[in-house]
């Protein structure tokens, strides 16, 4: 649901939503993606378009499986999102796609519901003593790599066709840290990730 205040925009959602993301994958429009929860009802991805030309909103709403607690968009492909599944699932990360995206403007014929693809799993050991909070994907567009942190870990997954494999695992535990909060790349190293834990940021070549 959009709703216009003057020159801006509120984009209106009647479920829980706890993540958003920019569409970084696609220069040439401004849109970005959000995840509901899905407590009680089943989640949803919402693709949103804003048109600045026509100064309004569009978007195309996708069905998923289980809730949604954050999610990352792909710079290697702007239909793909990196998504971490809440604690019901056996998956609790996945690489997902979505189809039928119109390149240019939405209207109202892409508004219809359609069904998120999912790609590749990311599975995390049953060993793993939390569940992931969050994903970041590389920034760059040759380095298809995307970190998935949780309390106690931040595991580093590189994408390929059609699996993906884990290359890196930091470890709270095993260096001396608190629990870990998020992780961000550097924006032209392509090998160095940094972490915030407690009072410390840390930074790590992989």
């Amino acid at each position: 649901m959009e709703v216009s205040r003057g020159a801006s925009h509120v984009y209106g959602i009647e479920r829980h939503t706890l993540c958003l993301t920019p569409v970084a994958g696609d220069t040439q429009r401004c849109r970005f993606a959000l995840g509901t929860l899905g407590i009680t009802e089943p989640s949803e991805i919402h693709l949103v378009d804003f048109d600045s030309d026509e100064n309004s909103l569009a978007s195309i709403v996708y069905k998923h499986t289980c809730g949604i607690r954050a999610l990352a968009s792909t710079p290697w492909d702007s239909s793909q999102l990196v998504v971490v599944n809440n604690a019901s699932v056996d998956v609790p990360v996945e690489l997902v796609r979505l189809n039928n995206v119109p390149e240019g403007p939405m209207s109202s014929r892409d508004a219809l519901e359609q069904s998120v693809e999912s790609i590749a799993a990311l599975e995390t050991p049953s060993a793993e003593p939390q569940l992931p909070h969050a994903v970041v994907c590389h920034p760059s567009l040759y380095n298809k790599t995307a970190a998935v942190v949780s309390s106690s870990s931040v595991r580093v997954w590189e994408f390929g066709a059609p699996t993906a494999t884990q290359t890196h695992t930091i470890w709270a535990s095993r260096n001396s840290m608190d629990d870990i909060e998020a992780a961000a790349w550097h924006p032209t190293a392509a090998a160095q990730l940094s972490t915030a834990d407690g009072t410390c940021v840390r930074s790590w070549d992989l």
